[in-house]
């Protein structure tokens, strides 16, 4: 175990003996993590596949560097058919943890086998155009489409399960059936897939009922009128007599037959007490479990709304030491602009006082090369008449210097305003550099175009 705060491999110490955090709380979360792990996985050997994504997810609230979980959830995900789920989940977790990693195995499968990236990627880009389709209410196209993906992908779950509710839809409930079993042999506890089970069950009843009552009643017509009403019995005749005996003749043996069932149900009635004593018991058991756990969550309740608040301002803390590593990682690959804008989004007052000096430096060497970068980048954007790119790469400039190249990269961001019909950000560049840059031809030019715009503007308001 590490010190969340300083990183130094911990023992049975309440204290970090390096840096003198307090780590009772800390232990506390990494301990239901595990719990919470443990109980997933138990999950997911049963193919309550959905529980054990609930169990994972609530496993990472408490310790989201628990990669054990991040893994297993990923994994679960890539068994759902949720191939960019898993790889997300791989990915956050070997960068919480990049040595030692079963993360780093799973990527690498996927990255050394082209067709299976390509079947990830095909799979969300496919499922989302069936959404798109059922929101056109082309449920056939929707179909067609869902069982390509399917008959390639058979282990996709949503994909049954929104197959299962189109055919809902359509009243195709056997068909509908047919894919749910498909969907419950994957994720034996998904709440939707039962759902799904129980609107069946409802609508057969319904039409069922329905049959029923057309199949007792019989219309004709009268004149203009549409007469309604029950069957009636024809007369039965000598077969019907004799099909009456029948049935006289084993009702009569249904009657003696009866004798033998208070025996029977005697004995049904104690094997079925005997079976009821032993759930109670094993209900007791659970209840007893489940109200000590209560217990322990009632008494980490108050402590878990003081952490959690702390954590945050750990978590924007980490956000911000990340970050600067991103930006030194940039700068060291030559990747001088990704470096300038990671730079920009830092907030010093997060880092330490480490952090501050080695922002300070890095920011020193990387600015001119930065502006440097970005003018270029701009200059020919706008060239290019590619105006929303010179915005883009301008803008940063002037961020960072206004007066740069003589007020050229200002100027030049005003005339991408203006051409991009921008007339309120083009009148204000402008008016910057005539108010900068006086008495040259700069200035001169810009409170030209002001006069120009200015009526544009009016007009438009």
């Amino acid at each position: 175990m590490e010190c969340y705060n300083c990183g130094i491999i911990l023992g049975k110490e309440r204290v970090c003996p390096n840096c003198g955090v307090d780590l009772r709380m800390y232990r506390k979360f990494v301990g239901i993590s595990n719990y919470l792990y443990n109980m997933a996985l138990a999950k997911a050997k049963e193919r309550d596949l959905s529980g054990a994504v609930a169990d994972l997810r609530l496993s990472l609230q408490y310790n989201k560097v628990n990669t054990n979980a991040r893994n297993l959830l990923g994994l679960i995900y890539y068994e759902m058919g949720e191939g960019v789920a898993a790889v997300r989940e791989w990915l956050i977790s070997k960068g919480y943890q990049n040595e030692e990693n079963r993360a780093s195995e799973y990527l690498e499968k996927t990255k050394k086998d082209p067709a299976e990236k390509e079947k990830i990627n095909q799979l969300a880009r496919k499922y989302n155009q069936v959404l798109s389709y059922c929101r056109q209410d082309s449920l056939d196209l929707a179909v067609i489409q869902l069982k390509k993906i399917l008959s390639g992908n058979a282990h996709f779950v949503r994909g049954w399960q929104l197959l299962a509710l189109i055919y809902i839809k359509n009243g195709e409930l056997e068909l509908a059936r047919k894919a749910l079993r498909k969907a419950e042999t994957i994720d034996a506890g998904s709440v939707l897939t039962a759902r799904y089970y129980k609107e069946i069950s409802l609508l057969a009843h319904q039409g069922a009922g329905k049959k029923a009552k057309k199949a007792q009643a019989v219309a004709y017509q009268n004149g203009n009128d549409t007469i309604i009403q029950p069957k009636l019995r024809a007369d039965i005749g000598f077969w019907g007599m004799a099909a009456n005996l029948l049935i006289g003749v084993a009702v009569g043996v249904a009657i003696t037959w009866y004798l033998v069932v208070p025996g029977v149900r005697k004995q049904a009635v104690s094997d079925a007490s005997v079976a009821v004593t032993e759930a109670n018991n094993t209900i007791s058991d659970k209840n007893q479990t489940i109200k000590a756990l209560e217990e322990q969550i009632d008494a980490l309740s108050g402590d878990v709304e003081t952490a959690q608040a702390d954590m945050k301002d750990r978590d924007a803390a980490v956000s911000a030491s990340e970050a600067l590593l991103t930006a030194y990682d940039a700068y060291i690959n030559e990747n001088i602009e990704l470096a300038g804008d990671t730079l920009e989004g830092i907030d010093e007052k997060l880092l330490s006082d480490n952090g501050r000096k080695i922002i300070k430096t890095l920011r020193e060497q990387v600015n001119q090369q930065y502006l440097t970068k970005a003018y270029e980048t701009g200059m020919q954007a706008y060239n290019s008449y590619n105006n929303e790119e010179a915005i883009t790469q301008l803008s940063k400039v002037v961020a960072m210097d206004e007066g740069y190249d003589d007020g050229n990269a200002l100027y030049n961001l005003a005339q991408s305003y203006r051409k991009v019909e921008d007339w309120q950000n083009a009148i204000d560049t402008y008016s910057k550099v005539v108010t900068l840059f006086p008495d040259t031809s700069l200035a001169y030019n810009a409170s030209r175009y002001v006069t120009q715009i200015e009526p544009l503007l009016d007009n438009e308001n």
